[in-house]
């Protein structure tokens, strides 16, 4: 029996496991099949969340559930969203309890700290699902008693911990603690691995804790930083942005997989490889030299560098790394509304900010973003034409097409949890691209104010679907998709930096008065003094917004 002879049901069940893409050239082939796909409510959400940079997540039969009514429901959802982040106009806003201590936000769950003692370390955890207040009128401030959402306390840690990072696919909270020893030479630090759910060491860690004693010197403070991969778990510690290193063991069975690796700061590119932005001299006891730095990839599988990233600059002080905290599980996470849909990984972007030291502009502070995928590929391209490590990637091949290059003092407020998927938010100038994309609208005066939210979305889709320049009442939308060319001075010499990766800016008109805000999946959240306010591009029901129903 041939494709075309096969029931509809069962050509569309096949065509359910198929990718957003491959999906949509399949309306092409016939017009059988256009028909089929055009009637199937299922495929077109497939479609629909493709277009948004989005790939459904989890068993089919999911489609359903709070607050979705139906799988039409849903899909009409998605044209909602999609609109309302276009106008910049959030249709549900609530609170949530904010504790000063570190924040962290993961799979729909916003985890909030207590600290405590003489030495101010965490001693309890909050994990509340990012859901509105519900019908039956759940306060969002108490622990839900009927089990209808995810909420979590855990009270009384004994670790001292100093910052945490967590994944509820697994369970899972990692703990940092900073541990107190006579030795004054040294820094002794313990990886604490316990469940959300009890606080109780994780049964699936051989080792309750691991211990690492720090390679720098004591008497200068150490900024720490924890990632989660799958199974590995990276410990970066840099000393006042001067030199650092970063150690990444598998957090099951306690082995370390990369020994300490110089690098100020450091991200995973995929399950294999780590980014790391150093200098040329690879070792993390001594002093960068931040005349000559670069990025380059260790392999996790080879144990080494094997490549070298080059930039079109080489001075890069107090180098950061941004990226969306991916899992490579795909599993439907607690927060039954994130947990519809999650980020195509080939549409991931990072972001990469720094100062330059160079006097026409006075070390001022820049934000460059990169196509993840774009990178990885040109790195597996790299090995063509070379066999032996490190190969280098030379910036001419990939970086213009694969990078958008924001000038000093044109983004601000840029946040470790500021990027999900290939959306970034961050606070600019009202008039940013006023004129359409012409770089110089970006590049001001440092003086000026940066209190204007942006939304930069560096999905391609919408645009070679025809997305267009739009002026909403409280937002710009700005298409931008030429080569953009900033000059800088550097060593006494022009160099022009060429960037072309194309997005979507949506430029809020008024200025919020937040200064920490947080992107994840349909909402912002802003940490607050006393609470996180989420405003979402979301429904949902029984939330009110500047004061009518937001339906």
């Amino acid at each position: 029996m041939g494709f075309s002879k096969l029931p509809s049901e069962i050509i569309e069940h096949i065509f359910l496991d198929l990718d957003p893409l491959t999906l949509a050239r399949c309306r092409a082939i016939s017009r059988e099949l256009n028909k089929l796909i055009g009637g199937s409510v299922s495929l077109q959400i497939i479609i629909e969340a493709g277009i948004d940079g989005l790939l459904v997540v989890g068993p089919h039969d999911r489609h359903l559930g709070y607050p979705f009514s139906s799988a039409k429901h849903l899909l009409d959802e998605i044209f909602r969203i999609r609109e309302a982040l276009r106008q910049f106009i959030p249709r549900s806003v609530w609170e949530t309890p904010y504790e000063p201590g570190p924040f962290e936000i993961s799979d729909g769950i916003i985890c909030s700290t207590v600290l405590g003692g003489v030495e101010e370390r965490l001693k309890s955890f909050h994990f509340n699902e990012m859901l509105a207040p519900t019908d039956e009128g759940h306060d969002p401030f108490e622990l839900d008693p009927t089990g209808k959402r995810y909420t979590r306390m855990i009270q009384d840690i004994d670790a001292g911990a100093i910052d945490l990072v967590f994944f509820t696919g697994f369970d899972l909270v990692v703990l940092l603690e900073e541990i107190i020893t006579p030795d004054i030479d040294k820094i002794d630090y313990r990886l604490h691995f316990k469940t959300i759910s009890t606080g109780v060491p994780h049964p699936e860690a051989t080792l309750p804790h691991i211990e690492y004693t720090s390679p720098l010197s004591p008497e200068i403070q150490l900024k720490t930083s924890i990632q989660l991969y799958d199974d590995m778990v990276a410990l970066l510690l840099v000393q006042e942005d001067t030199r650092g290193g970063v150690t990444v063991w598998n957090w099951k069975s306690g082995e370390v997989i990369v020994p300490c690796q110089s690098a100020l700061t450091s991200m995973f590119l995929s399950q294999d490889q780590l980014l790391l932005v150093r200098d040329s001299n690879g070792d993390p006891l001594a002093f960068t030299d931040f005349r000559n730095m670069h990025m380059v990839v260790y392999s996790i599988s080879k144990g080494c560098i094997t490549h070298r990233i080059k930039l079109p600059l080489l001075a890069l002080l107090d180098p950061f790394l941004f990226t969306y905290p991916r899992q490579t599980l795909l599993q439907i996470p607690p927060a039954q509304v994130a947990g519809k849909f999650a980020p195509d990984p080939s549409l991931d972007i990072f972001a990469l900010r720094f100062w330059t030291p160079y006097a026409n502009y006075d070390d001022a502070e820049c934000t460059v973003v990169f196509s993840t995928q774009r990178l990885l590929e040109a790195c597996k391209a790299a090995f063509v034409d070379q066999e032996q490590y490190p190969v280098d990637v030379e910036w001419s091949i990939w970086g213009p097409k694969s990078s958008r290059w924001f000038p000093p003092y044109s983004l601000s407020g840029l946040s470790e949890r500021g990027i999900h998927g290939p959306r970034l938010v961050a606070l600019t100038r009202s008039n940013a691209l006023d004129m359409g994309d012409r770089i110089g609208n970006w590049a001001s005066n440092e003086n000026d104010d940066l209190g204007n939210p942006v939304i930069l979305d560096f999905n391609p889709r919408p645009i070679l679907q025809g997305a267009t320049n739009c002026d909403f009442p409280l937002c710009r939308n700005t298409v931008v998709r030429d080569i953009w060319s900033w000059t800088i001075l550097e060593r006494e010499k022009e160099v022009v930096i060429e960037s072309g990766l194309p997005f979507r800016a949506f430029v809020h008109k008024e200025e919020w008065s937040d200064s920490d805000i947080y992107l994840h999946s349909t909402a912002l959240v802003s940490v607050m003094e006393k609470s996180n306010k989420i405003y979402s591009f979301l429904q949902h029901p029984n939330v009110w917004y500047n004061g009518k129903t937001t339906e």
